[in-house]
């Protein structure tokens, strides 16, 4: 029984290693094989540009990525110094009017003695005019 099996191993299997052996010869021409190989490199590089551009697409979209996520931070900032300004513009207002009114009352200290002294002297100077000469003025006209 072994030694069938193995004859029979042997029937089948030989048939099948010696034809697996042969070479045949190529059938196609130099001239062929030659257009064969420019038709390979130049659909390499066309696979070559094609994966340049697929490379600058998703270098853009990275960008762009970065770009929605850095704006809106941008955007809330230049809002919030926004509010912040036009919240302080009453205040620095209010500042600027108290401040010139400070000086103002302290030109009024100076000045108010000065005053008193050309109103009491001019008042020494001019007389009164009398109120009824006021009232036939008016009554003229």
């Amino acid at each position: 029984m072994k030694t069938n099996l193995a004859m029979i191993s042997t029937i089948t299997l030989l048939p099948l290693l010696l034809s697996g052996c042969k070479r045949e010869p190529p059938v196609l021409t130099d001239r062929q094989v030659e257009q064969v190989f420019d038709a390979q490199t130049r659909m390499l590089d066309q696979q070559e540009i094609l994966s340049q551009g697929r490379d600058d697409l998703e270098s853009d979209r990275r960008l762009w990525s970065e770009r929605e996520r850095s704006d809106p931070i941008v955007a809330k900032s230049i809002e919030a110094t926004g509010i912040l300004l036009a919240c302080c513009l009453p205040l620095a207002l209010i500042l600027l009017l108290l401040t010139k009114s400070k000086r103002d009352r302290v030109d009024e200290a100076r000045a108010d003695p000065v005053l008193v002294e050309m109103l009491t002297t001019e008042s020494k100077r001019v007389p009164r005019a009398s109120p009824r000469s006021d009232q036939a003025n008016l009554s003229d006209r």
